[in-house]
Parts: structure tokens; C-alpha cells; sequence
């Protein structure tokens, strides 16, 4: 008997401690309890070490408060920049010194492998107050358990979305040093990495330049019923072309499809036809509604015009085209969009959850709308690439401060915002509502020693992730409770 009532004293003992400590403090101070945490790793484990916690860190309002950066107005997905995905190191194929160090390191037992390998993997650079920690470190460091095997040396970061980042591999064996695409994806937050199987490319066949990519997830596939899915890496979308684009020779694309569940390619598609159409923009792809969507626009048919206040090269006026791919079923399908526009052009998605096109000039910026259940919606699935698509989608202009215009890269950034990276500059948000234009202080971005080959703007809806990451598990576990676990 004494023995039972030990037991039981320690039991309370333990739930009197720790984290349960927390739990009887008022919700304000709890969340500034966990807003010092700085890392986001740590919250999502203590999220799942019981029901209480796991209910607290799944209800959106306590998240909004905790997450702050990842409010906002509109509705849809609201990101915040938590960082920067970086590499200052640059694989040279025609470097016979360093292919040889680098087979002979993909040779090496894992422990000379991590020895030789951790100055040349890509580096993360936190935002000021990103809760994935205050300093820069090795991708490799968050993915995979710190085991670096060497995979990642001299990555090209590609693209980031909802937290999983993609890398273009540096080939790791003889075999694929010709005609293949080596990729690998990985998520800083939840520490997973997948590796895919080389894309094996002929010229003679589908080509071997990288035109366009999409990051897919489970919550992208419309063709999922009942419950929201996690944003679970799904599937790859590679779009290739070949020919030599300073001589005017442009090939057909193609699209390229991989499935992470069954580790496999699928057959290459034909997306675009041979010397008519081309990819604009940002390589990669917006996803929206089920579907990835690139900019094209008609080679056969651009025109020169001189805008007003325009510099070199803005007069350049394209017919755009909207290239699709339904992400359940991989159907392709191209339309014509009703907007002819200079600059820079990007499609994005505006606070209202519908695609736009912008296009950014030195000094301004303009922005056309797809209107809501007008001709060219999302919802018209048939293919349209003649000009008699005629719906109007409205337009509207704002100035901006004055840009490098030939040393900046856009891309759609979040429901109703673009980003801008800037060589020398930083990294600025621009709110296409409010029309305000904000730096993002990048911690070591601006180093003067530093010459980076590639740098990948790394964002997440922290309030989603919580929510579709930590719901399948309460789901899982049921509403019953445990004795002893239901704090808070």
C-alpha cells in the first residue's frame, strides 16, 4: 500500500512540473512563454506529448496570436519568410579535379563523407526572429538527423514552397554525369529528405534543359475527399526543353511527372509545341486549385512598342498564355489570356484567392485580375489558344520606389504579396493591397565575402502547418482521455 501511494505521489509530482507548469498560466503569458522558445521544432514536439497541448497548438486563434507573421488580410494561404535557402559553391562538370574529389567522396565510408562534406552543402539564413533559430547553418544540419552523407555537397537550391525546398543534385557517379537531372527535396522543419531517382534525358528525344518545376504536396490534390491532407511532399512537376536559345533554336517541352509514393517517373509529355510557345517568368510554378500553372507567351507573335517612361527592353509587348497541369490527373492544357503586358511578368494569386498577372517595370507596377467566373476561369477546362477569349480582366497601376531592373529576381510570394531579391539589396515584400513595398532583414545576406550562386526565398503558413501537421494526429488519437495526459 505505502508503495502504491509513492507511486502515485511521484506521478502527481510529474504532472505538477515541467510543462504542465505552463499550462495553468493565463493564455497571454503563455504566449509569451513560447514565443521566447525560438524554435519551432521544439514547439511541435511538445505539441504532441499530450492531448492537451495537442488540442492547444491545433486551435487557429491560439496560433494566429503565437504566429504573428503569418496574419493577414484576405483568405487562403498566409506565409511568412522565415528565411533564405543559399550556395556559394558551384559544381563545375568541366573541372576534372573537382569531379574526381567529388566521386571519390560519394565513395568514401560515411564518416570521411560527413568529414569532407559540411562546408558544401547550402546554407539556411534566418529572417530576423525566424523561429527556425537566430543563425545561418547547413541545410544538412536540419535534415535527416544532421546525417550529412554527402548527397547535398554543392546543391543548387531550385525553389521552396510550404516549407519543403527543392535541390538540383550534383551527380555523385560516373553514370550521371550525362543527360540526367538529379533531384532531392527536404523540409528544415520536420527534418525530411527524400532523394529522387535520376530524370533520365535524351536530346534526341525530350531535351535536357530545366525550363520549369512545382513542388506538389497532399493538399494540393483536389482529387482528395473528406479531411485537408498534410503538406506531405506528393510529387515533382519537371518541365525540359532543348535547344540553344542564343540562336533562336528553341525544341518542343516537355513535362515530366514523379510520384513520391511510387518513387517512379512517368513517361515524358509534349507540353509545348516546337518554336511557338516559351515559358516567362518564374521557373517555378504557381499552384492553385489543383493545378500548376506557368506563363507563356507566343514567340511567333510579339511586338515592340514603346511605353511611355519606359527603359530598354519594356516596350517588348507579349501575348500571354497560361500553361496548366491538373495536379490529380497530369492533364495538360493551354490558355490564352486576355492581357498584353512588358516588364517583367509573374503570375501570382491576390488576396481574394485568384490568379493575376503583374508585371514589374523600374518605376511601377502593374497588375491585371482574373475576374470571378469570367471567360478564362479556372473552372473552363477547355483549351483555348485563339484570340477570340475576349473577357476583360481589370488592371491596376501603382508606382514603386525605383528598382535595379536588370539585377532582381520576383516571384509570387503569398495571397496578395510578391518578393523581390535584390543583389546587394536584401529581400523586399510587396503588398499589392496596400501597395507598400518592406525589407526583410536577412541575417549575413548582405556579406561582402559572400558571392552567392543561388538564393531561394524559404517561407511557411506556420497557423496551416500547426493545424494539418498536429490534426491527423488528434484525429488519430480519438477525444478520450488519458488519466494524467489532459494538460492543459
Amino acid at each position: 500500500m505505502a508503495d502504491d501511494d509513492d507511486a502515485a505521489a511521484k506521478r502527481r509530482r510529474r504532472r505538477s512540473t515541467g510543462t504542465d507548469g505552463i499550462s495553468v498560466l493565463p493564455e497571454h503569458l503563455q504566449h509569451e512563454v513560447f514565443s521566447r522558445v525560438g524554435d519551432v521544432k521544439a514547439l511541435f514536439k511538445l505539441a504532441v506529448t499530450c492531448r492537451g497541448w495537442l488540442r492547444r497548438f491545433t486551435d487557429r486563434a491560439f496560433l494566429r496570436e503565437l504566429c504573428p507573421g503569418s496574419q493577414g488580410s484576405g483568405s487562403g494561404h498566409r506565409a511568412r519568410l522565415l528565411g533564405v535557402v543559399v550556395q556559394d559553391k558551384w559544381f563545375n562538370s568541366g573541372n576534372k579535379a573537382m569531379v574526381q574529389a567529388r566521386m571519390t567522396t560519394m565513395a568514401a565510408p560515411p564518416p570521411q563523407q560527413r568529414a569532407s562534406s559540411s562546408a558544401l552543402a547550402p546554407v539556411f539564413l534566418p529572417a530576423l526572429g525566424s523561429p527556425l533559430g537566430p543563425a545561418g547553418r547547413a541545410l544538412t544540419s536540419f535534415v535527416g538527423g544532421g546525417d550529412d552523407d554527402g548527397t547535398f555537397d554543392y546543391a543548387e537550391p531550385l525553389a521552396a514552397r510550404r516549407g519543403i525546398v527543392l535541390l538540383w543534385l550534383a551527380p555523385r557517379t560516373p553514370e550521371e554525369m550525362e543527360d540526367r537531372h538529379l533531384f532531392g527535396v527536404c523540409n528544415p522543419v520536420t527534418g525530411y529528405r527524400h532523394v529522387l531517382p535520376p530524370l533520365e534525358c535524351s536530346r534526341r528525344l525530350v531535351g535536357c534543359r530545366l525550363v520549369g518545376y512545382a513542388i506538389i504536396t497532399a493538399a494540393d490534390d483536389s482529387s482528395v475527399n473528406g479531411r485537408p491532407a498534410r503538406w506531405t511532399f506528393s510529387q515533382l512537376l519537371v518541365i525540359t526543353q532543348d535547344g540553344d536559345l542564343t540562336r533562336g533554336e528553341v525544341d518542343s517541352a516537355y513535362l515530366h511527372s514523379y510520384s513520391a509514393a511510387t518513387r517512379r517517373w512517368s513517361a515524358p509529355t509534349r507540353c509545348l509545341d516546337r518554336c511557338v510557345f516559351s515559358l516567362v517568368g518564374a521557373r517555378s510554378a504557381v499552384v492553385h486549385r489543383g493545378a500548376a500553372h506557368w506563363l507563356c507567351v507566343d514567340d511567333g507573335h510579339r511586338t515592340w512598342r514603346r511605353r511611355p517612361g519606359g527603359g530598354r527592353g519594356d516596350g517588348d509587348d507579349h501575348q500571354l498564355y497560361r500553361l496548366s497541369v491538373e495536379v490529380a490527373t497530369a492533364r495538360v492544357s493551354l490558355k490564352r489570356l486576355p492581357v498584353r503586358v512588358g516588364g517583367k511578368q509573374l503570375l501570382c494569386v491576390n488576396g481574394d484567392g485568384r490568379l493575376a498577372v503583374a508585371s514589374v517595370y523600374p518605376l511601377h507596377v502593374t497588375v491585371w485580375t482574373q475576374p470571378p467566373g469570367g471567360a478564362g476561369d479556372d473552372d473552363d477546362d477547355d483549351d483555348d489558344t485563339t484570340p477570340a477569349v475576349a473577357a476583360v480582366w481589370p488592371r491596376t497601376s501603382f508606382r514603386i520606389a525605383p528598382q535595379q531592373h536588370h539585377n532582381d529576381r520576383w516571384c509570387n510570394f503569398n495571397h496578395g504579396s510578391l518578393l523581390a531579391l535584390f543583389r546587394g539589396s536584401g529581400v523586399f515584400i510587396l503588398d499589392l493591397d496596400t501597395k507598400v513595398m518592406e525589407k526583410v532583414f536577412i541575417l549575413d545576406l548582405d556579406n561582402k565575402g559572400k558571392r552567392y550562386v543561388t538564393c531561394v526565398p524559404y517561407e511557411m503558413d506556420l497557423v496551416e502547418f500547426f493545424t494539418l501537421q498536429l490534426g491527423g494526429i488528434r484525429e488519430r488519437l480519438g477525444t478520450t482521455t488519458i488519466p494524467g495526459t489532459e494538460s492543459p
